[in-house]
C-alpha cells in the first residue's frame, strides 16, 4: 500500500437539479461535498490509504459541513484552515438524452481564492508524504494560490 497522500486544493459544494431536471426547472437542489482534490483524498481513503486535505473554508455552518464529511470518509483534515470569503460552489445540470451535462462554477471570492503563498507551513504538512495531489485549475484560483 503506498504511504500517505496529501491533496491541495479547493473543497466545493455541488449543487446538482435532481433526476434529469435542469437547474431552474426545480424549486430544490441536492448539495454534495466536492472538488476534484476531495475527490480523490476520499476515493483512496476508502481503498485504504492514508490521506490529508489542504484548504481554507469559510469559518461557517457550510465550511464545517464539508470538512465534517471529509472526516467521516477517514481524510484527515487538520490543514483545513478557515479564513475570510466564502465557500466555493458549482452547479451542475445532469444530461438526459441528446443533452449534455453542464457545470456552472461560482468561486471568485472563495476563502480558498484567498490563500497566499506563506499561508500554509509546506515543510511540516509535506513531512512523511508520499505523493502531492494537485489539479490544474488550483494555481489559477488566485493571485497567490
Amino acid at each position: 500500500m503506498a504511504g500517505k497522500v496529501v491533496c491541495f486544493g479547493e473543497l466545493l459544494l455541488r449543487l446538482t437539479a435532481p433526476g434529469r431536471e435542469l437547474l431552474l426547472q426545480t424549486p430544490r437542489l441536492d448539495v454534495t461535498v466536492g472538488g476534484a482534490e476531495a475527490n480523490v483524498a476520499v476515493g483512496l481513503a476508502s481503498l485504504g490509504h492514508a490521506t490529508s486535505v489542504v484548504s481554507r473554508v469559510p469559518p461557517n455552518s457550510l465550511g464545517e459541513a464539508a470538512v465534517g464529511y471529509l472526516r467521516r470518509h477517514g481524510v484527515d483534515t487538520s490543514q483545513v484552515s478557515t479564513g475570510e470569503g466564502r465557500m466555493g460552489l458549482y452547479f451542475l445540470s445532469p444530461g438526459a438524452g441528446l443533452r449534455a451535462s453542464e457545470i456552472v462554477y461560482d468561486r471568485e471570492g472563495s476563502s480558498f481564492a484567498r490563500v497566499r503563498s506563506g499561508d500554509f507551513d509546506w515543510d511540516a504538512i509535506l513531512a512523511g508524504a508520499d505523493l502531492l495531489h494537485i489539479s490544474g485549475i488550483t494555481p489559477a484560483l488566485g493571485p497567490e494560490s
